[in-house]
């Protein structure tokens, strides 16, 4: 049995539970990343390549109460993008995930929550926007994309790679919804976690938004750090 098929095993019973509380900042290990958000501060030693946002004062974010929060404020201006790149790299087949709560949500927004591959268009997503679908899960692996129904204010997403493809889930109760899957690339890659709008697919409605991650967790056959 592959480290990963163990590692996937272990994932995907523990998907469902309670991850152990971390003290203070994210544990990077050989084999996975966990960031609960639990410090103060965000990691920037262990964990965070960089958390930024290219309109500030208008997109901000901040660790606080055990979450990652990102406010996007009624002036922000559309093609907006907030987002935090881990430092390491995941090598081989990976599995992440990550909570969020949509602690502000107005409908059809206009903005996407997401989990990313760095550096490329791989990602699973929630998004509201001004569609008779105004609510829904979805994931684009290039070239292909798609959307499912979705409801309620908090969730997870999940992304996971075994050799060259990727597939897509979000969670519903205790299991793990496919969206779509499609091959990519098989290179050691960062993940990353995202509050954007896409002005040519939605138009950002100009309401206050505030999203918070939680429990972002990444398992792999090896985790690779500079």
């Amino acid at each position: 049995m592959s480290s990963f098929t163990r590692i996937g095993a272990v994932a995907s019973v523990a998907a469902a539970l309670a991850f152990p509380a971390v003290a203070a900042g994210g544990i990077v290990t050989p084999h996975r990343i966990d960031e609960t958000f639990a410090g103060s501060s965000i990691d920037y030693s262990n964990v965070w390549a960089w958390w930024g946002t290219n309109q500030p004062g208008l997109v901000d974010f901040a660790q606080t109460g055990g979450a990652l929060k990102v406010n996007v404020t009624a002036g922000a201006q559309h093609d907006f993008n907030v987002s935090g790149q881990t430092r390491c790299l995941a090598h081989g087949d990976f599995d992440a995930h990550v909570n969020f709560d949509l602690l502000t949500w107005p409908a059809e927004n206009g903005v996407w929550v997401s989990l990313m591959v760095g550096g490329t268009p791989f990602n699973v997503y929630r998004v509201s926007w001004q569609f008779p679908q105004s609510e829904a899960y979805g994931a684009y692996l290039p070239p292909a994309g798609t959307t499912l129904p979705a409801s309620g204010p908090t969730g997870t997403l999940r992304l996971t790679r075994r050799g060259d493809l990727f597939t897509a889930y979000y969670r519903s109760g205790l299991n793990w919804i496919p969206i779509i899957s499609g091959t990519g690339p098989t290179g050691d890659v960062p993940l990353t976690l995202g509050v954007f709008n896409i002005s040519g697919a939605a138009t950002f409605a100009g309401l206050p938004v505030t999203v918070a991650f939680d429990d972002f967790h990444v398992f792999a056959d090896r985790i690779v750090c500079p």
